[in-house]
């Protein structure tokens, strides 16, 4: 598959996108494992690339230094260190990410303090073999900014999946598959084109999502989670993985602030615009969230979700961010169809999994 240099020309806005993403999340990741997680915490960026594009706009590298730059103080509080490895295998490339990254710290010396940071040149192969004994040991943030789809596969899913705290982003440029289905490398993936390419074009990051949900074992912990990238060139997008309840929420309020229509894509990937209008036939076409919300309401009713805890747990596994659900369960308890004895549905992560508060839905029958 041919490669293009990333850098030599300005990040478009799919990829600033990416970009926001990844740099919100840290910016939510650091200061909760630094605050119940011990001294250590590890950042690894296996694609670092220059640190900037060719317009001087902030690659990976430079926003993850600012997110730990915006939390030095709560770092030093907590006696906590930052590990940070940031590995680009083009040796040229590397060189100017050395530049700018030191440049930063120079710029701001705090940094020194709560930070210690490595380079690698390595193949990605090798990279991933030298820093997963850290991946295992520490909370992890893990992002594997690859150009293509190469390094999504069975083999770094499976040890990821095994990790103790690792939160993770995989961006895989999805069009890829459909361009490159023949090629040898491409089948030694083991992914099912056939599955993929069922659903309209548009849809085939989230198929690809499907087959990767499929590989983890049942009894597995990890929730993955698409967001679309659409651009000119084709359809790209973010994994999101994580263990934890509290990764889960942060990372779909990220997700649905950056697109409230959807929370999954850069644009209306379930043409939800186009749902306004009724149709003779078929009546009211159902958007994303209404149709969460209309199938939360069965639930609820039919006693299927009969707890705040179900309910959180529903939400989330459906990729809908918990005031989806408190509006649903307030609208029913104002319309006394649902009765329970706080003034909140406690559709919360500090309700359901840190306080461990559970409130039951009674349903009230009609006279």
């Amino acid at each position: 598959m041919a490669v293009k240099d990333l850098h030599d020309k300005p990040f478009d806005q799919g990829t600033l996108t990416k970009l926001e993403i990844f740099e919100k999340y840290t910016q939510a990741w650091i200061p909760v494992f630094t605050i119940t997680k011990g001294p250590e915490i590890f950042i690894v960026d296996f694609f670092a690339g220059t640190g900037y594009d060719i317009d001087g706009v902030a690659g990976s590298p430079i926003r993850i230094l600012s997110k730990i730059l915006d939390f030095a103080p709560l770092l030093l509080k907590y006696k906590t260190t930052v590990i940070l490895h940031l590995n680009e295998f083009k040796k040229s490339k590397l060189e100017l990410l050395k530049e700018a990254t030191t440049q930063y710290i120079l710029a701001h010396p705090i940094l020194k303090k709560v930070l210690k940071i490595d380079f690698t040149s390595l193949e990605f192969e090798k990279s991933f073999e030298r820093e997963y004994p850290h991946i295992e040991r520490l909370p992890a943030l893990v992002f594997l900014d690859q150009n293509g789809v190469k390094f999504l596969n069975r083999t770094y899913l499976s040890k990821l999946e095994k990790t103790r705290v690792t939160d993770f982003l995989y961006f895989v440029s999805t069009s890829y598959l459909k361009r490159f289905r023949d090629t040898p490398e491409f089948k030694a993936m083991g992914i099912e084109m056939d599955f993929i390419t069922k659903n309209p074009f548009r849809f085939i990051h989230q198929s690809l999502l499907d087959i990767l949900r499929s590989w983890l074992p049942i009894s597995s912990q990890l929730k993955l989670y698409p967001f679309t990238i659409k651009k000119p060139s084709g359809i790209y997008g973010l994994v999101f993985g994580a263990s934890h309840p509290a990764a889960v929420v942060k990372f779909l309020e990220i997700a649905w602030k950056q697109n409230e229509l959807n929370g999954s894509a850069n644009f209306d990937i379930d043409e939800d615009l186009n749902k306004g209008q009724i149709d003779l036939f078929a009546g009211k076409m159902l958007t994303k969230k209404e149709l969460f919300q209309r199938n939360l309401e069965e639930g609820v009713l039919s006693g299927e979700v009969k707890s705040n805890v179900e309910a959180f747990f529903f939400t989330l596994d459906r990729g809908h961010i918990p005031i989806h659900a408190k509006e649903v369960l307030d609208r029913l308890k104002k319309d006394k169809r649902v009765d329970y004895r706080s003034s909140s549905p406690l559709i919360t992560y500090d309700n359901v999994c840190k306080n461990k508060l559970k409130q039951d839905y009674l349903l009230i029958k009609k006279r």
